[in-house]
């Protein structure tokens, strides 16, 4: 057991589900959807192109600045959710995370709805 979470897009059309992105144990990004969103245990998000901008604004200044982690996207302890430390697989996941909301900024709203979602 542990922390799970997911970017999806979905069809509009087909009603299709596709993974997007996948992480495991980014707390900091859960705490993210906590703290704005109020988000429970596998309930999802509707991502806008906004939170998209968002989030790649915090992950790439972070990348750049690595000593404002804690102020800008803090970790979030909870059960089975993974380290709180900022070392490097805190960088890791921000790196990825940051490559995939760079590229999510090109996603065609017109077909697909973006969701975030995670369970533990």
């Amino acid at each position: 057991m542990g922390l799970d979470m997911y970017f999806y897009l979905q069809d509009k059309e087909s009603k299709e589900i596709i993974e997007y992105s996948y992480y495991r144990k980014f707390n900091a990004l859960q705490g993210y959807f906590v703290k704005h969103f109020d988000i429970e245990n596998c309930r999802r998000v509707l991502i806008t192109k906004g939170i998209i901008l968002n989030l790649y604004s915090i992950l790439n200044e972070i990348k750049y600045a690595p000593e404002k982690a804690e102020q800008l996207l803090p970790t979030c302890p909870g059960p089975f959710f993974g380290s709180i430390e900022y070392g490097r697989l805190y960088m890791n996941h921000v790196h990825e995370a940051a490559r995939d909301m760079y590229h999510a900024q090109f996603i065609d709203f017109n077909k697909y709805t973006l969701y975030f979602t995670s369970n533990w």
